[in-house]
């Protein structure tokens, strides 16, 4: 799992391995080693109406709602947004994507990335 977070906003990019955790285990989870602790960004398919996000100690806790995934996985759904409100007024923008692979070489290992619409097509 892939995150970038930029002011007021988190995206998540998924790639086909971290989908399917997702589906079939409800929970994927992407853990970066600082010194001697860790942050913890985690994904959580429940059975809920509304997503909820929440800071812990360790980290970010996102639970979204299962019946919501379900539409995602199919294979020509590439992402949602969330819009959520934060506890001072502010609102958090949630980008949840399946990762493609990239149409130029980069020193990163994407073999299970999903394939590129765009691979093939001159851009």
């Amino acid at each position: 799992m892939k995150i970038r977070l930029r002011g007021n906003s988190i995206r998540y990019r998924l790639d086909k391995l971290d989908v399917s955790l997702l589906e079939e285990a409800g929970k994927v989870e992407s853990i970066t080693h600082i010194g001697t602790g860790a942050l913890h960004f985690v994904l959580r398919s429940r059975d809920i109406t509304d997503p909820v996000i929440r800071l812990e100690h360790d980290g970010v806790h996102l639970l979204l709602p299962a019946e919501r995934l379900q539409s995602w996985y199919a294979p020509d759904q590439v992402g949602f947004e969330l819009i959520l409100p934060n506890a001072d007024g502010s609102e958090l923008k949630v980008l949840v994507e399946k990762d493609f692979q990239c149409l130029t070489s980069r020193d990163e290992d994407d073999r299970n990335a999903f394939d590129n619409p765009q691979a093939g097509q001159n851009c």
